[in-house]
C-alpha cells in the first residue's frame, strides 16, 4: 500500500500521472461538507473518486461508506461509472485495494440487477441523477418500488458522502440538497456514520446554500480552490485559446432548421469534432434530421436525455470514442461532466453559468493552441420566457451582454474566471423540517396519491416522468395484471409538460390506446390521463411517441402505419414485488421451516452488524427483531396456504418457505400481512418492556408494507360472522396465532389485538399504534429509524435470496 496519496492516484491510471496540488489536498482534508470550486477540465471526478477510495482504504477510516454522486444530467451518468470502474479495476490489478474492492451502481428507474440496498455495510459508489437520487433521499424514489423508498431513505442518509457535480445546472436541487445537509447534521436526529456533502462547481453561487435550516458557518463555507502552483501546472488548459464569434443566424420562430444544418456544416473543420448545443431537445432533433438531409450520413451523432440507454449509447459512444473527423447536435446535457474536446463549438445563447461550462467542451485541454479553436454563438430573437424556456429572458440579456464584450478574443478558463456574472434573483421552495418528518409516511392518501416532491427536484417543466413500451395487442391496447413491469434499459424519460400533451393527444385519438400505471393494491394496470413526476407509465408500442433514432418525439403514431410505432424493448421478465398482496419472499424451491430461516435472518443480521459496529443499544433490539420477524406466519390460514404446494404429505414444521405455490387464503385474508401479525404478537408479550416499540416498529417495517399507521384497505371486509370495524391488512380484531416454536422460543396461543388502529388510549392507557411511531420517529429522528428498519430488511432478502439459491442445488 503506498504511503501517500500520489502514489495511488497515479496507479489508477494507466499513463501513471500524477495528480494536481488540489486533488492531494482534498484527499488530505477531512470529511466534511465543503464548496470545490476548480474551473472545468481539471479532473473533479477523479479528484472526488479517488480521494475518497484511498480513505477508504486506510484503517479505521473516518469517511463515509458510500460516495454518493450526484449528476444534474442523464447523460452523464454511465461516463461517471465507467470511469470509477476503470480506476478501481486498475487499483486491483496493483493491489492497492485490499478485500472486497467498492462496487459502483447507478441509480435509475426499473428493476436493478444488482441491488446494492441488501450490502448496507460495503463500500459502494452510487451514481444517478438528482432526480433519482434526491426523490429518494426524500423518500417518494422514482421510478422503484414504493415499498422500498424507506431502505434508500436510510442508506442514502446515513454513512455517505454526498457529492452534487456541476450545481450551476441543479436549480432547486441545490437548496434541497443544503436542506438535507443541515437535516443531517441536526444534535437531535441520530445518524450512523458521518454524511457530509461536497458541492462542485465552477461558477456556484454559495449564497443558495445559505438556507433555514443549513445557515453560513462563521467563516464561511470550507472551500477548496486553484492554488498559484496548481495555475502553474496547468496554465496550458487555463490559457487554451478558443476565438469567440456571434454568427449571422438568430434563432427565431421562423428559423428553418437548413439554415443551421448549412451554419454547421460551412463551420466544421474536415478531420476534428465540431459540437454543437441547442437549448431543446426538439431543436436538436431538427437540426439532426437536417444534417442528414444535406448530406452529412456518417459520423453525425445526437446526445440529449430522452433516449432508453440502449438508443441513446451507440450516439454517446461516437460523442466520447468516435473518429476525429464527427459532428454531435446535443443538449445542455453535454454541459456538465464529458471529457470531450471540440475544434469548434457552435452553441445557442444561454444562461452565463451554462456559456461557461459549454465553453469548456472546446479546446479542453489545449491540445488546439497552435491552430487555436473556434466558438461560434447564436443569439435568440424571442420576447417572451416561455420561447427561451428553461431559461429566462432576464438570464439571457447578461448572458448575452458579456459574450458581446468579449467577441473576437480568446475565451479562455482564464478570462471567462475573471467575468462576474449576478444571475437574476430566483424564489425557490425550500423543504422545511416539517415536511420531511411527513415524508417519512409513506402510505398513500385516501385516493392513493403521495406527497408530490417534484418541486424540490427540479424546476418548474423540468421535472420528468419515464416511460416504456410493450405489445399489448390491439384491437384492446390494454395490459393484463402479468404485464411485466420495466426493466432499466427500457424507460425513457420524458418531461411532465410534453407528455401531458402526448396524453391529450391519445385521448383526443379515441381509439382505445391510453398509458397505464401499476396499481399496487389492487395488483392491475389502470388507465391515466395525468402527467405526474416521478411516475412510470406503460404505453402501447403502436401509441408511438418514440424513436429509436430521435428519441422522444411526442407524435402519436399512426394505427396503420407500423414505421410510426416504437419498438419495445427485448428484456427478460421479472417478478412484481409493487403489490400489498404478493409476498414474494415466501416461495422457493423447497419447503423451509421457520426456525431455519429465522436463524439464517440473525446469523445475515449479526454479519451486518459485527461489520458495521452498531451500538448495543441499537443491535440488541435488531437482533431481537429479527427472532420475531416472521413469527405471523405461524396463523393457520397462511401455513394452510403455504402446505398446500407440498399436496397430500405436508411437512409438519412451521413453514417459513413454501416450496411452490399452493393455494390462496380466504377472500376476507387477500391483503394478509404476516409481518403486522409478527408485531402485534411480539407487543402481546411485551407490550411496555423497554424499547418494545422500536421492536415492534421494525418487525412490522421489514417489507416496507405496514409502517408508520396501521389502516384497513379498500374493500377490505371481515366476513359476516365477525362484524367488527378492527380489520386491517387480512387481521381481524381477535384472531388467533397458535401455539408455536421456533429458535429457541415457545410462543403459546396469542390473541392479536387492533385496538391499536384507533386514535388516542385504549381502556388501559396504551397509546395507538400512530401515536407510539410518531413518538419513536421523533425521539432518535427519521433518518436513524428508517436505517434500523433497513438493516433487518436486508437481511432478511439476503437470507430468503441464499435460501433460494440453495432450493435450486441438487
Amino acid at each position: 500500500m503506498p504511503t501517500d496519496f500520489k502514489a495511488f492516484f497515479s496507479f489508477a491510471f494507466t499513463d501513471r500521472r500524477e495528480p494536481y496540488g488540489y486533488q492531494q489536498r482534498l484527499a488530505a482534508e477531512p470529511c466534511i461538507s465543503r464548496l470545490i470550486n476548480v474551473p472545468t477540465g481539471l479532473g473533479k471526478t477523479a479528484a472526488v473518486i479517488l480521494a475518497w477510495l484511498w480513505n477508504r482504504q486506510q484503517p479505521n477510516s473516518a469517511w463515509s461508506r458510500r460516495l454518493v454522486y450526484c449528476l444534474p444530467m442523464r447523460t452523464l451518468v454511465e461516463q461517471t461509472r465507467d470511469e470509477a470502474e476503470k480506476w478501481i479495476s486498475n487499483l486491483v490489478s496493483a493491489g492497492l485495494i485490499k478485500g472486497e474492492s467498492p462496487k459502483v451502481h447507478i441509480l435509475m428507474g426499473g428493476e436493478e440487477a444488482e441491488p446494492w440496498d441488501l450490502h448496507p455495510e460495503s463500500d459502494a459508489i452510487l451514481i444517478g441523477t438528482q432526480d433519482m437520487l434526491l426523490s429518494r433521499a426524500l423518500n417518494r424514489g422514482y421510478g422503484m418500488s414504493r415499498y422500498r423508498w424507506p431502505m434508500h431513505f436510510g442508506l442514502l442518509n446515513n454513512d455517505c458522502l454526498w457529492v452534487l457535480d456541476e450545481t450551476q445546472l441543479m436549480g432547486v436541487g441545490v437548496e434541497t440538497s443544503a436542506q438535507l445537509d443541515g437535516f443531517r447534521h441536526l444534535a437531535q436526529w441520530l445518524q450512523h456514520g458521518p454524511c457530509p456533502t461536497w458541492w462542485m462547481s465552477a461558477t456556484l453561487e454559495d449564497a443558495r446554500l445559505a438556507t433555514v435550516d443549513h445557515p453560513t458557518p462563521a467563516g464561511g463555507w470550507p472551500r477548496l480552490v486553484l492554488e498559484s502552483k496548481d495555475r502553474d501546472a496547468v496554465s496550458h488548459r487555463l490559457a487554451a485559446k478558443k476565438c469567440l464569434h456571434k454568427a449571422k443566424l438568430t434563432i427565431t420562430k421562423q428559423t428553418k432548421a437548413a439554415e443551421f444544418a448549412s451554419l454547421v456544416l460551412k463551420a466544421h473543420v474536415e478531420g476534428q469534432l465540431t459540437l454543437v448545443i441547442v437549448n431543446r431537445v426538439q431543436r436538436a432533433q431538427e437540426l439532426y434530421e437536417a444534417l442528414q438531409k444535406a448530406g452529412r450520413k456518417d459520423n453525425l451523432a445526437l446526445v440529449h436525455s430522452r433516449f432508453r440507454a440502449p438508443d441513446r449509447k451507440a450516439h454517446q459512444d461516437m460523442l466520447i470514442h468516435g473518429s476525429e473527423d464527427r459532428i454531435v447536435v446535443a443538449t445542455q446535457a453535454v454541459e456538465a461532466g464529458v471529457d470531450v474536446s471540440a475544434r469548434v463549438l457552435i452553441t445557442e445563447l444561454a444562461p452565463w453559468s451554462s456559456i461557461v461550462q459549454r465553453l469548456g467542451r472546446c479546446n479542453r485541454g489545449g491540445e488546439f493552441n497552435a491552430e487555436g479553436a473556434d466558438v461560434h454563438w447564436l443569439d435568440l430573437g424571442f420576447d417572451k420566457d416561455a420561447d427561451v424556456a428553461p431559461y429566462t429572458l432576464a438570464e439571457l440579456k447578461d448572458a448575452r451582454a458579456e459574450l458581446e464584450k468579449l467577441e473576437g478574443t480568446s475565451v479562455s478558463p482564464e478570462v471567462l474566471g475573471s467575468v462576474k456574472v449576478t444571475p437574476p434573483p430566483v424564489i425557490r421552495p425550500v423543504i422545511r423540517r416539517k415536511d420531511l418528518i411527513d415524508l417519512f409516511d409513506t402510505t398513500p392518501d385516501i385516493a392513493g396519491h403521495d406527497l408530490d416532491i417534484s418541486r424540490y427536484i427540479r424546476e418548474g417543466d423540468d421535472t420528468d416522468v419515464q416511460v416504456f413500451w410493450r405489445d399489448l395487442g390491439a384491437p384492446d391496447f390494454s395490459p393484463s395484471a402479468d404485464t411485466d413491469g420495466p426493466a432499466r434499459d427500457e424507460l425513457c424519460r420524458v418531461a411532465v409538460y410534453r407528455f401531458q400533451a402526448f396524453l391529450d393527444k391519445l385521448k383526443k385519438a379515441n381509439d382505445g390506446r391510453s398509458a397505464y400505471v401499476w396499481d399496487g393494491l389492487r395488483e392491475e394496470w389502470k388507465p391515466e390521463t395525468r402527467a405526474r413526476a416521478g411516475t412510470v407509465y406503460l404505453l402501447d408500442h403502436r401509441a408511438g411517441g418514440y424513436d429509436v433514432h430521435l428519441g422522444w418525439t411526442g407524435e402519436v403514431a399512426t394505427l396503420k402505419k407500423e414505421s410510426e410505432w416504437a419498438s419495445p424493448s427485448a428484456i427478460a421478465a421479472h417478478q412484481k414485488e409493487d403489490s400489498t398482496q404478493r409476498d414474494l419472499l415466501s416461495y422457493t424451491g423447497k419447503p423451509l421451516s421457520l426456525t431455519d430461516h429465522t436463524n439464517d435472518v440473525i446469523a445475515e443480521t449479526q454479519l451486518i452488524l459485527n461489520t458495521l459496529g452498531l451500538d448495543a443499544k441499537w443491535s440488541a433490539p435488531l437482533l431481537t427483531a429479527a427472532q420475531w420477524h416472521d413469527v405471523g406466519k405461524s396463523f393457520k390460514e397462511f401455513q394452510d396456504m403455504l402446505k398446500s404446494a407440498a399436496g397430500a404429505n405436508p411437512p409438519a414444521d412451521v413453514l417459513a418457505k413454501s416450496g411452490g405455490r399452493g393455494g390462496s387464503m380466504p377472500p376476507w385474508r387477500k391483503h394478509f400481512r404476516h409481518e403486522l401479525a409478527s408485531a402485534l404478537a411480539w407487543l402481546a408479550h411485551h407490550d411496555g418492556t423497554e424499547q418494545a416499540d422500536l421492536i415492534a416498529y421494525v418487525i412490522a417495517a421489514h417489507h416496507g408494507k405496514v409502517r408508520l399507521s396501521i389502516r384497513s384497505l379498500p374493500e377490505e371486509q371481515p366476513p359476516p360472522d365477525r362484524a367488527t370495524d378492527l380489520m386491517a391488512r387480512g387481521i381481524i380484531d381477535g384472531d388467533e396465532l397458535p401455539e408455536v416454536s421456533w429458535s429457541a422460543i415457545t410462543l403459546p396461543k396469542t390473541t392479536l389485538r387492533l385496538q391499536l388502529m384507533r386514535m388516542g388510549s385504549d381502556e388501559n392507557g396504551r397509546p395507538s399504534w400512530l401515536a407510539r411511531m410518531i413518538a419513536l420517529r421523533d425521539e432518535i429522528g427519521p433518518f436513524a429509524l428508517a436505517y434500523l428498519e433497513t438493516l433487518l430488511r436486508a437481511a432478511d432478502m439476503r437470507a430468503s435470496a441464499a435460501e433460494a439459491k440453495a432450493a435450486t442445488q441438487p
